[in-house]
């Protein structure tokens, strides 16, 4: 009796072993600098439309969720840019979008994407920072009705 029982942890604890990791099934994939036209550059405009790539070729990443906006100062978050259940297939590798800052958070200075993926039954249980990049604020924007 004492060697099926040992038998049967042995068998669990190889399981358990051999289970995937919330490191490991987050591993594998990466994002690249915002773009505008296939071209990278570090300074931004709120409106303008970017391009975020991502490579998932060796991860188990299945879709793209979200995409939010931070501050790269404190890294809070400042607003959501892409937002979706369940989300575009990580297989396209790429997604274009108008970058969306309100009036008030274009001064902020620096900014990064926190950029969510979702593995098979999970949902937006990995996230990967892009690069910082800086956003010319407005020039024309009525600043006075923001706390300074």
């Amino acid at each position: 009796m004492k060697s099926f029982f040992a038998c049967i942890l042995a068998a669990v604890a190889a399981q358990v072993s051999a289970a995937p990791t919330g490191a490991n099934v987050c591993s594998g994939w990466s994002v690249s600098p915002l773009e505008t036209a296939g071209d990278s550059k570090s300074t931004f405009a709120s409106g303008q439309k970017v391009t975020l790539k991502w490579d998932t070729l060796h991860s188990q990443i299945e879709h793209i969720s979200e995409v939010g906006l931070f501050s790269a100062e404190n890294q809070e978050f400042l607003h959501i840019q892409y937002s979706d259940y369940p989300g575009i297939s990580a297989k396209a590798g790429e997604l274009t979008f108008e970058l969306s800052v309100p009036l008030c958070l274009q001064k902020e200075g620096k900014y990064y994407l926190g950029v969510y993926g979702s593995t098979a039954g999970e949902d937006s249980n990995c996230s990967l920072n892009t690069e910082s990049f800086e956003l010319t604020a407005d020039p024309n924007g009525d600043y006075s009705v923001c706390k300074m």
